[in-house]
């Protein structure tokens, strides 16, 4: 389903232990390229949240969002450009062409 690269998962890991929450990674329409994923600290899973562990990270996903999450891989990436989390997908079959002001 979804990947989470080690530098992500430690990053991710510590934002998390800091507020005793666990991931919401969730799927939504909205970008140019048709999806835009989203990231957000939640205290407990919904009901129907599929719960996933890498080491002491939770990540919660939503069923609407699970579909969209297959083969995607987050990783966390530090450039000259500045630092974030980059989600890739080898399934989207278009990508956003805008220079990042879309919304």
């Amino acid at each position: 389903m979804l990947t989470i690269t080690d530098k992500a998962v430690s990053v991710l890991s510590s934002l998390c232990a800091e507020q005793a929450a666990s991931l919401r990674i969730s799927v939504n329409a909205g970008s140019c390229s048709g999806i835009q994923y989203d990231m957000s600290l939640e205290d407990e899973p919904a009901d129907n949240d599929e719960v996933l562990t890498f080491g002491s990270l939770k990540v919660l996903v939503d069923p609407p969002s699970t579909m969209w999450l297959t083969g995607v891989k987050v990783d966390y990436v530090d450039d000259g450009n500045g630092a974030g989390f980059k989600f890739e997908n080898p399934a989207q079959a278009k990508k956003c062409a805008c220079t990042g002001k879309c919304g």
